[in-house]
């Protein structure tokens, strides 16, 4: 039987006790301190996220879901990145990568739904297998404890008095979030005629994981739906990445104007095949193009001139 261990004692047996008094909290700046030259209140992030334009079904005469992946090595993808820090208390809650910003709402904050991840399931499953429980969601990124045959230095099993063998529990390491290289997006494409435009909504994102190991794999951590953390994105502002202070962006902002890099794993078909169910190496990524400028053609054949 797995060991049970102190943070889940204290969450079974104190559960009038808050995530937020378990976890350390990040420290604050304090106010009488400016960090550069001038105060920028002109820059502060809104509280809550605006509202979406209403949006009436009998309006949309064209609609797609498309998966995409964003890679975070790529350059113009650093912002959501960078700053990559592996040690939780050197975290600036002024700039944080988008992991990190997750993270922290989701192990402080309760009311955060968030959503199993099957491995190698089919697209449009992504919120079927249930929310995480709150002890899943403070358990994210970590490995398993392994339990593993004690051995004597000849390699033999080790017996106790009864004649039962003993077994070693081995702590599994804390979670780097700095594994985290690649987010999936889950998106709905449509074109409204009412405002006469083409649209995309983001449905969900997932972070996907790097497993250092001797054979290279990824992992699918975790769903989260997307307008529920629209405000907490709004708030929260980016690295940096055009070497201009003085405009501050923040990760929603980033999402809504599309200020990022990304392929197409797969749109909505008859088949729910993704791309490289039919396609491999680089004719996949020519068919991510493809899909691309098709709904750019779409969007353009709406209009007459």
């Amino acid at each position: 039987m797995k060991k049970i261990n102190k943070l889940t004692w204290i969450l079974m047996l104190c559960p009038f006790l808050s995530v937020s008094q378990v976890l350390e909290p990040l420290q604050d700046q304090p106010d009488d301190i400016i960090n550069g030259a001038y105060k920028k209140e002109h820059n502060q992030q809104k509280e809550e996220a605006y509202a979406y334009p209403v949006i009436n079904e009998k309006d949309i005469v064209w609609s797609r879901t498309i998966w995409r992946e964003i890679d975070l090595r790529q350059k113009i993808n650093h912002h959501f990145y960078f700053p990559a820090i592996t040690d939780r208390s050197h975290l600036n809650v002024e700039k944080m990568s988008l992991i990190d910003v997750i993270m922290e709402a989701i192990q402080s904050d309760m009311s955060y739904r968030v959503f199993k991840a099957e491995q190698n399931a089919k697209a449009g499953n992504e919120f079927k297998y249930g929310e995480l429980t709150m002890q899943e969601k403070m358990a994210l990124g970590k490995n398993a404890d392994l339990i593993e045959t004690r051995l004597d230095e000849y390699g033999d099993p080790v017996f106790d008095e009864a004649g039962n063998v003993l077994y070693d529990t081995i702590k599994g390491k804390e979670f780097d979030r700095t594994n985290v290289k690649k987010w999936k997006v889950k998106e709905e494409w449509f074109f409204d005629k009412h405002r006469s435009k083409m649209s995309t909504r983001i449905i969900g994102l997932c972070p996907v994981m790097e497993i250092p190991d001797e054979d290279y794999r990824e992992e699918d951590m975790f769903w989260i739906y997307f307008p529920d953390y629209r405000s907490l994105l709004v708030q929260t502002k980016v690295a940096n990445f055009t070497k201009n202070n003085a405009q501050q962006r923040s990760y929603l902002g980033i999402f809504e104007k599309r200020m990022f890099g990304s392929r197409i794993l797969q749109e909505s078909n008859i088949m729910n095949r993704s791309v490289t169910d039919y396609m491999i190496g680089l004719d996949a990524l020519l068919e991510s193009e493809r899909i691309k400028e098709e709904i750019f053609n779409i969007e353009h054949d709406m209009w007459e001139y």
